[in-house]
Order: C-alpha cells, then sequence, then structure tokens
C-alpha cells in the first residue's frame, strides 16, 4: 500500500529542484518563442519576401502574351507595399530553330540574366499545358502567380473562342475569395483567416507531444541517474519502489502543469491578440475557449502518465543512458505517429477511420485533442476516449511497477525481453 507522505516527499523533491533550475525557466520562454518560430514566422517571412523577377514569355500570340502581362501588372498593383512581386516580362516570338532557341533562353536563365522562361505551346488553349523553365522550382510565390495569371488569361481566351462577349467577360471570370466561417459547440460564428485554425490545432497538440516527450524523458533520466550513482539504494531503504516511481512521476508532472500554466497567462495575454494582429483569426475566444484549455491540460495529464510510466520502466531496466537510448528512440518515434496521421483527423475528423485512431489511447493525448480543436466529438466518444485511456493507464502502472521494482536494483546486467516479462508475470 502506497503511504501518500512518502510518495509528496518524494513528489517535493523532484518538484522543487527542477522548478529551481535555469533550465526549467529558459526552456519556458524558449519554448513558445520557438513554436512561434516554426509555424507563424515561416508564413510572415514568406509573404513579406518580395523583388523584381524577370520572366521571358515564348509564345507565338501577341494578345495572349500581352494580357499576361497586363494580368501581372494587375496583381502588383492590387497588392502594393512589403512582399510585393514585381514580376517583368519579356515576349519572345519563337523562331524556326525551336531547340537552338531553347538552349539560348536556358543558357540566359543559368547566367541570371532571367529569373525564368514560360513556354507557351501554339496549342495551349486546347492542351492546358505550360512549361516554365528555371534553376529555382520551389519559389512558390512567384510560380503561384505565374500559373494564376496564365488560367485567368487562357480561360478568358477560351471563352471569347466560345463566342462569349468581351463585355461579358469581366463578369463570367470574376474571381471568387471564400471566406471560412467557424460554427463552434454553441452555434457561433468565427471568421477566420484560411489556416488560422489549422495553425491554432498545430500548436496545441505540438504542445502535448513535445512536453509528454520532454518530461517523460526526465523521468527515464532521473531514475537512471540514481540508479547509476547507487542513491536509490538509499533512498528505497526508507520508501518503496513503487512509492519512488509514483513520487517522481507526481513531481516531474507537477513541473510539467506549472510550465503549461505560465504558457496559458502567456497566450492569453500576448499570443491571442498577436494571432488577431496578424490576422489568423478574428475571434480567438473559441479557439482559445477555457473549455479546450481545460482539456488540453486533461490530455496532457494522461498522455504524460501513460508514457512516463513506460519511460520509468525503461529507466529502471537499464543500467545507463546509452543502453536505454535504443528503447528511448523507439518510444519517441511511437509519440510523433500522430504527426503523421494528424492530417486525416484535420481532413474529416468525424470520420469512422478517424474516430478509431483518435480511440487508440496512446494516440488519444495527441489526436482526440486534435478533433476538439476541429470539431468538438459527440459526449458519448468523450467518454469513452478517457476511460479507455484510464484502463490502460492502470494496466500501464502495474506493468511498469513490476519492472520498476526488480530493475532499480538491478545492476551491471542488461535485462533480456524475457526476463523483463517473468517479472511482469510473476508481480
Amino acid at each position: 500500500m502506497l503511504r501518500l507522505s512518502k510518495v509528496r516527499t518524494v513528489m517535493r523533491r523532484e518538484y522543487t529542484s527542477r522548478v529551481r533550475t535555469k533550465a526549467f525557466w529558459i526552456s519556458t520562454l524558449l519554448v513558445p518563442v520557438a513554436i512561434v518560430a516554426f509555424t507563424v514566422l515561416p508564413s510572415v517571412v514568406m509573404k513579406r519576401q518580395g523583388g523584381t523577377f524577370s520572366i521571358a514569355l515564348l509564345t507565338s500570340d501577341g494578345d495572349l502574351a500581352g494580357e499576361i502581362q497586363a494580368e501581372l501588372a494587375r496583381r502588383v498593383e492590387s497588392a502594393p507595399g512589403v512582399g510585393a512581386l514585381n514580376i517583368r516580362v519579356e515576349w519572345i516570338q519563337p523562331r524556326d530553330d525551336a531547340d537552338r532557341q531553347r538552349e539560348e533562353l536556358k543558357q540566359r536563365v543559368l547566367h541570371k540574366e532571367l529569373t525564368g522562361v514560360l513556354v507557351l505551346p501554339q496549342e495551349v488553349l486546347t492542351s492546358g499545358r505550360v512549361e516554365y523553365l528555371s534553376t529555382n522550382v520551389t519559389a512558390f510565390r512567384l510560380i503561384g502567380r505565374l500559373d494564376n495569371a496564365v488560367e485567368r488569361v487562357v480561360l478568358r481566351a477560351r471563352l471569347r473562342t466560345a463566342g462569349i462577349s468581351e463585355e461579358r467577360l469581366a463578369d463570367v471570370t470574376r474571381g471568387v475569395k471564400l471566406d471560412p466561417v467557424r460554427l463552434t459547440s454553441s452555434g457561433s460564428e468565427a471568421r477566420e483567416a484560411l489556416g488560422g485554425s489549422f495553425a491554432m490545432s498545430y500548436v496545441l497538440t505540438f504542445l502535448i507531444y513535445l512536453t509528454v516527450m520532454i518530461y517523460g524523458f526526465y523521468v527515464m533520466r532521473g531514475v537512471l541517474e540514481e540508479k547509476s550513482s547507487r542513491i536509490v539504494e538509499v533512498i528505497v531503504a526508507n520508501l518503496s519502489p513503487t512509492e519512488l516511481m509514483a513520487g517522481k512521476i507526481f513531481g516531474v508532472g507537477a513541473v510539467g502543469l506549472t510550465q503549461y500554466l505560465i504558457w496559458a497567462v502567456l497566450a492569453m495575454n500576448l499570443a491571442a491578440p498577436g494571432l488577431l494582429g496578424l490576422g489568423l483569426v478574428e475571434n480567438g475566444g473559441d479557439l482559445l475557449s477555457p473549455k479546450l484549455l481545460v482539456f488540453f491540460v486533461l490530455f496532457f495529464v494522461f498522455g504524460y502518465f501513460l508514457f512516463a510510466t513506460v519511460y520509468a520502466a525503461i529507466g529502471a531496466a537499464f543500467n545507463s543512458e546509452e543502453e536505454a537510448q535504443q528503447m528511448q528512440t523507439v518510444i519517441s518515434m511511437f509519440l510523433a505517429i500522430p504527426f503523421v496521421l494528424m492530417f486525416v483527423i484535420l481532413n474529416d475528423p468525424d470520420a469512422p477511420i478517424s474516430v478509431i485512431l483518435s480511440l487508440l489511447p496512446f494516440f488519444s493525448p495527441m489526436l482526440f485533442f486534435l478533433r476538439m480543436t476541429v470539431a468538438f466529438p459527440p459526449t458519448w466518444q468523450i467518454i469513452l476516449c478517457f476511460a479507455l485511456m484510464s484502463m490502460t493507464l492502470l494496466a500501464m502502472v502495474r506493468v511498469s511497477a513490476a519492472i520498476y521494482r526488480v530493475g532499480i536494483l538491478m545492476y551491471g546486467k542488461k535485462p533480456t525481453f524475457k526476463e523483463i516479462a517473468r517479472w511482469v508475470r510473476t508481480s
């Protein structure tokens, strides 16, 4: 039977020894900065990247070339300022020696005289195939702008060929802007930029993944340090191995919750206004609702305890961090699987495959919570999810405690999986 006073003593020691370190406060401040740098910053930088680009337009149709030039110029005028793409188009008519002309244009690109070459064949109106020759085919904004301009001009040319009058072309080809409106479970509406919901979902899910992995690793490393220094022999003389494991897991978990509390205060005061300022969301209250934040903490707690028991067992079973590294790598890879499955959930959160994957106990802390950020699941699924995680956690506590009781006092010999299985069976 666990003596709570002993567990509290270990928990207090684990908590205070970590919260007082500089590493804790540095990581508390740097993790949000790193998440912003990896999520929001690339899109902001990309939007602000502009410049002047020289494009050769190889086509025999002068009218088509003129319309493409006008379309690209109109886009610059409609979006002036920082990050504007200024595309200069040089119309070149095809020659009889097509292969030689193509080589000359390629050399101009290689010598940086041209950014790229757009090749429009004579049958472009029927084939819809256009080539773009360049040394850089990952300039997504530039290529997207060229592709959009050519597509609109070719579409208008097809409509003219079909007999639609010029005065109707503007109305027929007028663009449509998709305006996403997020419906919450209460029926309220929240307007957000395309990708705003994804950004918030990704950030919160990534936080769960990162902290579960980091604090699980802290548990394993703490066990290994005490075991390698033989301090554990003195400790277990005054309390049982299970009490030591429980105190260590609860103490490190409390450190994680403290970090979350600090991040929550920062998010409410800095992150939400920042997202609103960037235009990612119009009403951040629905994305950062108190209900969602409560479930965020709950899923962290369950995810942490599920994996912390595994990390504690690994630390007890092996004698050094080098020996435990292989198993730790396996656990880290397993933790990363939900990120591979993330887009399945985002595409259709209520699809049968999404529901099944999110109810798998070791995936639930990330995938089920991800479903909540997209479309809140039915109440029965939430109850089933926490019931499955609770039963799995109880089983993992029993298995890990059995390994911990034996492994914590073993030195020298590296246990085999057969021996570890025997420890669990005889517990």
